[in-house]
């Protein structure tokens, strides 16, 4: 390594560092097509960074530019709280501290420095997001261990140290990474701080051997912040998160997200299956500004959109026939819901579009997410489709089936004490297992907790069901293990220091 490298260099270098960081936070929107490549390409960024932050580690190991980090992450902080009253939690979170940078309107500060004013702010301002902030703070602590937390260990003690600390890392990755393990441990703290145990008290050991006893509580509190930092990154990158509706005695394979939509076109097959083909919700928001038809592979016709509401409700202009379950909707905009409500508070969008008729021209029909609306249906060359506006689907391998759901109230009261269900999961081999879950109890499986959130009601006939709440995040159980290891780390610096200082008082004949 150079001691002194020159200029050009380091200048040159520079803008490596926060590479990793930008790949990161554009994943959803430009790179997620990549597949396995992307962590390729993510591996060799991160080596780069790393071997760039060695350049310029005098730099980045600086408690200035630490205090100053902090300092820009609670501004952030605070922008994206005052930025959620007005686009919702999901949206405030991807678009501040899910990003390499933001673009912060000047309104946003309106209700802070003019609370009485109506009149909005015009203007933006550039601001550090999340992701680049969370990057450089890990930087910033790895340089740091780099200049001021040197190994101590030398010969045999070297070989101990480095050899408890990887045996103490691997069995930390099998418990997080093996599916079987990892999700026991998450239903039981105790079971899991148990299992920890053992490699805690190895990492501990590493610690004493490599750094010694006065800086071994240290290095483990800033492992522990490192490891905390990086579990954002990974939810960010893995984390994902949907719902299931499943009617009493019915059944599900797929889950749905409640922040995005899709339109669905439906062909029946002959073997009684069906072929869906889907427009995401930006394909039909661009076509609403650019005015062209939507066309892909595999739709029957091109697609025009005359009008998307990402937040709508409904009218009825009139009944069709004698029939009262059967209604023209007409569907209006409303504003979006700031999504502090959970799964009470639900965008549910709705479009116009222009489907082909009988006589050769056009007809503006309404597609929407709302149940109430049903699916319109067209025929072309003689086969028949159905075409509806849902929440973005994911499918599954396997089916769960609903039994029996149960709304326990409070004596007297309305109030839910709790919800339970009662499933039974077929797998993709033809097996199946009997689950019963409720609040706080969720049913793990395929790397994925299904939770029991609530239950729902058809609005025309009535029937009941429960909804589960999916969520997969590879990272869950990192936040726990950054807290054990703090937790050690704190135990293990202010424990020595406090041995010291009794061996000092009790030589001074103190106490």
């Amino acid at each position: 390594m150079m001691s002194n490298p020159p200029l050009w260099l380091r200048l040159s270098t520079l803008p490596l560092i926060p590479v990793p960081y930008f790949l990161i936070a554009w994943y959803d929107d430009l790179l997620s097509g990549m597949g396995p490549v992307f962590y390729v390409v993510l591996a060799v960024a991160i080596a780069l960074s790393l071997g760039a932050g060695i350049l310029h580690r005098d730099w980045l190991a600086s408690l200035r530019l630490t205090v100053a980090l902090l300092a820009l992450s609670t501004v952030l902080v605070f922008l994206g709280t005052l930025a959620q009253v007005e686009l919702g939690v999901w949206d405030a979170v991807e678009r501040y501290f899910r990003s390499f940078f933001v673009w912060v309107p000047l309104d946003v500060l309106r209700s802070v420095l003019a609370p009485g004013s109506k009149q909005a702010w015009p203007g933006e301002f550039i601001f550090p997001g999340g992701f680049l902030l969370l990057g450089l703070l890990i930087e910033n602590l790895v340089a740091a261990h780099t200049v001021r937390y040197k190994v101590r260990a030398r010969g045999r003690s070297l070989g101990l140290g480095l050899a408890l600390l990887g045996a103490s890392v691997l069995m930390f990755v099998l418990t997080v990474a093996v599916p079987r393990i990892s999700m026991v441990i998450q239903q039981d703290v105790v079971l899991m701080l148990g299992i920890w145990a053992l490699p805690m008290v190895l990492a501990t050991a590493a610690m004493y051997a490599l750094f010694g006893s006065r800086k071994a509580g240290i290095v483990l509190i800033h492992l522990g912040l490192i490891l905390l930092l990086t579990g954002e990154f990974v939810t960010g990158l893995e984390a994902d998160e949907g719902q299931m509706q499943i009617p009493e005695r019915g059944a599900s394979n797929f889950t749905y997200d409640i922040r995005e939509v899709e339109l669905a076109l439906i062909e029946p097959l002959e073997n009684g299956n069906e072929r869906h083909v889907v427009i995401a919700q930006w394909m039909l928001e661009a076509a609403v500004l650019s005015g062209e038809p939507i066309e892909k592979p595999g739709l029957p016709m091109p697609i025009r959109v005359e009008g998307f509401m990402p937040n709508s409700d409904l009218r009825a202009e009139r009944f069709i026939g004698m029939d009262v379950t059967r209604v023209d909707w007409e569907a209006f905009e409303i504003d979006r819901s700031s999504g502090t409500s959970g799964a009470t508070e639900v965008d549910v969008p709705s479009a116009y579009i222009a489907m082909p008729t009988q006589a050769g021209g056009f007809e503006r029909v309404l597609v929407s997410a709302h149940h109430v609306v049903p699916p319109a249906e067209i025929e072309i060359g003689g086969v028949p489709w159905r075409v509806e506006l849902r929440f973005k689907r994911t499918y599954l391998p396997y089916t769960i089936q609903l039994h029996d759901f149960r709304n326990d109230t409070f004596t007297g009261t309305g109030v839910a004490m709790n919800y339970s269900s009662d499933l039974r999961l077929i797998e993709p081999g033809g097996a199946a297992r009997e689950a019963f879950i409720k609040m706080n109890r969720p049913l793990r499986y395929d790397g994925k907790a299904f939770f029991q959130s609530g239950f729902f009601q058809h609005p025309l006939n009535r029937n009941t069901g429960t909804i589960l709440q999916v969520a997969q995040n590879p990272g869950a159980l990192m936040p726990y293990l950054a807290c054990v290891v703090v937790t050690v780390g704190l135990c293990v610096q202010f424990g020595g220091s406090l041995r010291r200082y009794g061996r000092r008082t009790a030589a001074q004949g103190i106490g």
